[in-house]
């Protein structure tokens, strides 16, 4: 299907990936951010719905004990929690099989349409309930002697960020029924990883990622924690990626 003007229409590029919907995180007031996303999606004739629900402003005091305790996360985390949340309720109200899940500072790789596919069609027939995780958070990378020619999805013994993952409707509702049984303490990544093991959700890493965080790469500073410098940030991040995914390979 091609709009007026020739171009492939977006749902039509959507559906040839084998997505059902791309989902991202976004507070209302980021502009920036929005913009930024929106053309890393444009480069692969893609776009997103955002999840605009829970912006920091927005968290009332209910809101807050419902699903949160301790002391230990600021407004912001909070708000990018409930907004991971909002997702999934969105994934499972409607059913969805694969939803991509990207955060607004994702920087997508020249060969993301790939990796996407290769993650796809390598879980077709794998069991669930599991999350794809398609990005490079935490620099965490499947060692290079467990890597086999061809194959691109590996399990893991954990998650990486929040970033990019892909998820369907019967994990996006075991998810929702641990947070909702539990009251949060640490932030969405964490907490994703520590119930993903309590209801048996398995842990995919695609390899090579196609996905980097640009909070990291020194493309936007981080709105939810303490940092350095942009450039600093960006400078750490890529050392120690030079260290996980080259260096430590050598003897993995």
């Amino acid at each position: 299907m091609r709009t007026a003007d020739g171009r492939e229409d977006a749902a039509a590029r959507l559906a040839s990936l084998g997505l059902d919907a791309i989902l991202i995180i976004n507070v209302k007031s980021f502009v920036e951010r929005r913009r930024h996303v929106e053309a890393q999606l444009a480069r692969f004739g893609l776009s997103g719905d955002f999840i605009h629900d829970y912006d920091a402003d927005e968290i009332t005091a209910e809101l807050d004990r419902r699903y949160f305790a301790g002391d230990e996360l600021n407004r912001g985390q909070k708000s990018c929690a409930l907004k991971h949340v909002a997702a999934l309720q969105r994934i499972s109200d409607r059913g969805w099989q694969r939803c991509l899940v990207l955060e607004d500072d994702v920087v997508l790789a020249d060969g993301f349409i790939e990796g996407v596919k290769a993650a796809l069609s390598e879980t077709r027939s794998a069991p669930h309930p599991y999350v794809i995780y398609i990005g490079a958070g935490g620099n965490f990378y499947t060692p290079a002697s467990q890597r086999q020619p061809g194959r691109r999805i590996y399990e893991a013994n954990k998650g990486r960020f929040t970033d990019s993952y892909i998820a369907g409707a019967e994990e996006a509702r075991l998810r929702l029924a641990l947070i909702h049984a539990q009251p949060m303490r640490k932030p969405i990544d964490v907490v994703f990883e520590t119930i993903d093991r309590q209801a048996g959700i398995r842990f995919l890493w695609l390899e090579d990622p196609v996905v980097e965080q640009g909070s990291k790469l020194g493309v936007f500073r981080t709105s939810l924690e303490a940092a350095p410098p942009n450039w600093l940030q960006g400078l750490r991040y890529r050392l120690e990626r030079l260290r996980r995914r080259y260096l430590y390979q050598l003897w993995r």
